[in-house]
């Protein structure tokens, strides 16, 4: 395995995390806001087309820092326990 091609897994295995934080995450007492709902299910979109690629072999090699912008993104959103509200209000510029 060479380096681009763990740069690519790693970079799907990231985004594969992204997405499943994504979809499995529960809103519980939270206020249902249509905008934010929109906004995380374009963010599965995105997100499910670079683990489908490396799948399928249709994906070309990511560049590192691609990769690390994924992992800071996922971290975010794992601190946030995959609420993308909060995600947003965190980045709001006050």
């Amino acid at each position: 395995m060479g380096v681009d091609e763990f740069c690519a897994l790693l970079n799907a295995l990231i985004c594969t995390l992204v997405v499943l934080t994504l979809m499995f995450y529960q809103r519980g007492e939270a206020r249902h806001r249509p905008s934010i709902s929109l906004l995380a299910y374009l963010l599965v979109l995105i997100w499910a087309s670079a683990p489908f690629g490396f799948l399928f072999g249709l994906s070309t090699s990511p560049h590192w820092l691609l990769v690390a912008g994924n992992l800071i993104f996922c971290a975010l959103l794992l601190r946030h326990k995959g609420n993308v509200a909060r995600l947003v209000d965190m980045l709001r510029l006050r």
